[in-house]
C-alpha cells in the first residue's frame, strides 16, 4: 500500500534549526546595466531582488574594470516586452581604481 509520498532518499537525517540562527544566501542572477550615473545604476534582473538588499556589481566600463558594493533602492517596472526586473541601485563603497573607470566612463559618454 502506497502512502503517497516519494521514497526517502536521505543519507543522513535532517534536524530543525532554531529560529534565532542568522543565515545568507548569496544568489547571483544574470544582469544588464541600463544606465548609470556617479551615484548609482539602473539594472535589469532575472530575479526580484527586494529594497534594501546589498549586493556587488562588477562590470567592464570600457576597456577598465568596474566594481562597486551597492544598495537596491527600488523596484520599477520596464518597458513592455522586457522581461526582467528593474532594479535602482546606490552605490555605497567603490575603490578609488573603478571611481577612476567611473569617472572616464561618463566623461567619455557625455561627449
Amino acid at each position: 500500500m502506497s502512502s503517497g509520498f516519494p521514497a526517502e532518499r536521505r543519507q543522513t537525517p535532517r534536524v530543525a534549526v532554531p529560529r534565532d540562527i542568522d543565515c545568507r544566501l548569496d544568489l547571483r542572477t544574470r544582469v544588464r546595466l541600463l544606465d548609470i550615473s556617479l551615484s548609482g545604476a539602473l539594472l535589469a534582473t532575472e530575479l526580484p531582488v527586494p529594497s534594501g538588499t546589498p549586493a556587488e556589481l562588477r562590470s567592464a566600463l570600457g576597456a577598465s574594470a568596474f566594481r562597486t558594493e551597492v544598495q537596491v533602492r527600488r523596484s520599477l517596472a520596464l518597458p513592455a516586452g522586457v522581461p526582467m526586473n528593474g532594479v535602482g541601485t546606490v552605490f555605497t563603497s567603490m575603490d578609488e581604481r573603478s571611481r577612476r573607470s567611473l569617472e572616464d566612463f561618463l566623461r567619455k559618454a557625455s561627449q
